[in-house]
């Protein structure tokens, strides 16, 4: 008994921890889920303390911060005109630059001498301080080379070197790219480097062609927008950041190339760090915080808005980051001139150590971290990830199948399957081939054996009576379009070979086995969610569109003097899909036994099965009517265009009703209130 109380003491004592440790966190943190959504998950990250006041020294609207070799913060104290450094536990250590040799401070990075860049925009010049506060040079405009535009704007607002000293800086108002500096003489230019890509859609192509050189300036979504912030990375790779969905965080190469794809992005996206590890951070205006891997890939995604209660973790406008290697991150706040430094949790710690002993090729010792993980979480996929690349690169393919698809890593999925699929025809090919072989001299053995005393006599018998079952006849001989369409067509208009119930059954197979395909496709090939069905409205959307379709043409024929009645077009439409009963059946076996590697064919089977589809669409109708082969496709194309003015007036119409709806509601509403109010 006493030993049951103390277990019941301790589990108390560890639930109010986990609950005073969870109300510590003031926001919840994501992670990205198997099928592209955010999933919540443990916090990553801890807000440990919020820094104001540096010895006597307080911010005023800070612009920028860095992280310096020597581990101290540089900040770029904007409102003050200044650079003001302190140490990562929030003790001041010296300013840099006044209001004598600056006009303001938007922008700061540090070299490896403890240099001092600042980034003027007022100014408009980068001053380079040294370590000990002393003026060393200033970079204005370049003057020399008319490459960098007569009328193009030299604001900086941000600044990174890498190791040769370059500058790249970005300049406020300037869409033409970053600019890139030589540390060489005055600042030569060396050109713009990375610029962003203005989103060209069909509208915007169409506004190209039409309007004026000046009126394109007026469209905001033709002209690119500027860098926000950027940093850059022991290996000389500069990473931006920029309030736009296309561009929220690039990773650019020497030539200013993009090579960072990331699957997740915040909106006004403000500022961008990176440790040695590889691992990137985001950070947008109103605290949204998010951790990649070097690959790209959201890890984690945490933070939260300042509504006004001044909680530790929570932000007005960020506009600085820095991380360390040990994963410490100290954020920036422009609105309430702070520095809030964050702590990776205890989970996160096992995800980076998981990460390390990957990329270190230490793959065994990776499992047991990433086990934890998944411990932890069983939602966190990229634990699954992680253990199956650990489990496939030490040859267990079986085990890292199922981490991958629990991780839903259709790359290391497929990997896995080819690996698993060779083993097995490596060791059963053998036995595959003897069966082909006594199969076929069996079937050979009995054809003779037919032929001398009609030993399958009774299966023909049998087969002729089911095959003479008049609805069954009636499927078959739309079968006959794929290869004879005249005589098909032929069958349905004068002979009726066919009839409506056929074409019914046609549909209804039809849509069984695209609901087949949809859903029990091999992983690799599914195009929905795990556990996710919506038969009704695949039904609506196959049985609506064939007779939306078919009454639609039924119209228009009737307009253009078509010879076919109705259910002719409804026949014969369901006789042209007759290749697609064909082919979705060897789409669906396939997809279970093919890997990315063999995709091809899959494409190439549903190349051929609706581009035959198409055409029989066209010969059917083109029977059916006696229409020429040009006429026929005036014909489809009006069709196309009745339907399409067919959803939109159903739309409308769909709309209206709701409307009058809501109409009918609120006024038996109002009478209700008024007739019990008077009551």
């Amino acid at each position: 008994m006493r030993k049951i109380r103390a277990a019941l003491l301790l589990l108390a004592i560890l639930t109010v921890l986990a609950a005073s440790a969870q109300a510590s966190v003031p926001y919840r943190t994501f992670t990205l889920g198997v099928n592209g959504n955010l999933v919540q998950t443990q916090a990553a990250y801890e807000p440990i303390r919020t820094m104001t006041r540096f010895g006597e020294e307080t911010l005023k609207n800070p612009a920028d911060m860095r992280l310096g070799p020597d581990g101290n913060l540089y900040i770029a104290d904007d409102g003050n005109t200044r650079i003001l450094v302190i140490t990562q536990s929030g003790e001041f250590v010296k300013i840099i630059g006044s209001k004598k040799t600056l006009k303001s401070a938007r922008g700061v990075f540090v070299d490896d001498s403890l240099n001092v860049f600042v980034a003027d925009e007022k100014g408009r010049a980068v001053v380079v301080f040294g370590p000990d506060g002393e003026q060393l040079r200033t970079y204005t405009k370049p003057t020399d080379t008319p490459l960098f535009g007569e009328n193009a704007a030299f604001k900086p607002s941000k600044i990174v070197l890498d190791k040769r000293g370059n500058l790249y800086i970005a300049s406020t108002g300037n869409t033409n790219g970053i600019v890139q500096l030589s540390p060489v003489g005055d600042g030569e230019f060396l050109g713009y480097y990375g610029a962003n890509q203005s989103r060209v859609t069909w509208i915007t192509a169409i506004r190209q062609k039409i309007l004026s050189e000046d009126q394109l300036k007026m469209q905001a979504d033709i002209v690119p927008t500027s860098v926000k912030n950027l940093c850059i990375d022991e290996k000389g790779m500069v990473y931006t950041v920029s309030e736009s969905e296309n561009a929220a965080l690039r990773r650019l190469n020497v030539a200013g190339s993009n090579t960072l794809t990331t699957d997740y992005n915040t909106e006004r996206t403000a500022a961008v760090a990176v440790n040695s590890s590889g691992s990137i951070f985001t950070a947008s205006k109103d605290g949204s915080i998010m951790e990649y891997t070097s690959e790209g890939s959201t890890l984690f995604l945490f933070g939260a808005s300042d509504t006004g209660d001044q909680r530790v973790g929570t932000f007005k406008s960020v506009t600085g980051l820095a991380v360390t290697d040990d994963y410490q991150i100290f954020v920036l706040d422009e609105i309430l001139g702070s520095v809030q430094v964050l702590r990776a949790t205890e989970f996160t710690g096992l995800v980076h150590e998981a990460f390390r002993l990957f990329q270190d090729g230490r793959y065994a010792e990776s499992k047991v971290p990433w086990t934890e993980v998944l411990r932890m979480n069983s939602l966190f996929t990229y634990a699954s990830t992680g253990l199956g690349e650990a489990l496939y690169r030490e040859g267990n393919f079986e085990e890292a199948l199922t981490a991958f698809r629990n991780g839903g890593n259709r790359k290391g999925y497929s990997d896995s399957f080819w690996e698993l699929r060779s083993d097995w025809l490596h060791r059963n090919l053998g036995v595959i081939l003897i069966a082909v072989v006594v199969l076929a001299v069996l079937l050979k053995v009995l054809g003779v054996l037919d032929r001398k005393t009609g030993v399958l006599r009774p299966v023909r018998t049998a087969a002729g009576k089911v095959g003479g079952i008049p609805i069954l006849r009636q499927v078959g001989w739309c079968f006959t379009m794929m290869r004879n369409p005249f005589d098909c067509s032929y069958g349905i208009k004068k002979e009726k070979r066919s009839s409506v119930w056929a074409a019914v059954i046609i549909v209804v197979l039809l849509f069984i086995l695209q609901t087949a395909n949809k859903y029990y496709s091999g992983f690799l090939f599914k195009t929905v969610r795990e556990g996710e069905f919506e038969i009704l409205r695949d039904a609506a959307i196959t049985f609506g569109a064939f007779l939306l379709l078919t009454i639609c043409c039924y119209l228009v024929c009737t307009i253009k003097e078509g010879e076919a009645r109705f259910t002719d077009i409804v026949i014969g439409g369901a006789a042209a899909l007759t290749p697609m009963l064909i082919a979705l059946p060897i789409r669906l076996a396939l997809s279970n036994v093919l890997s990315f590697n063999e995709q091809f064919f899959l494409t190439l089977l549903d190349t051929v099965a609706y581009g035959f589809t198409g055409v029989l669409i066209v010969l059917a109708l083109m029977y059916l009517n006696d229409y020429s082969f040009k006429k026929t496709l005036g014909i489809i194309v009006i069709t196309l265009f009745t339907v399409l003015v067919t959803v939109a007036l159903l739309f409308v119409v769909y709309v209206l009703i709701g409307q009058l709806i809501d109409f009918v509601s609120s006024i038996y509403g109002e009478v209700v209130y008024r007739f019990v109010s008077k009551g």
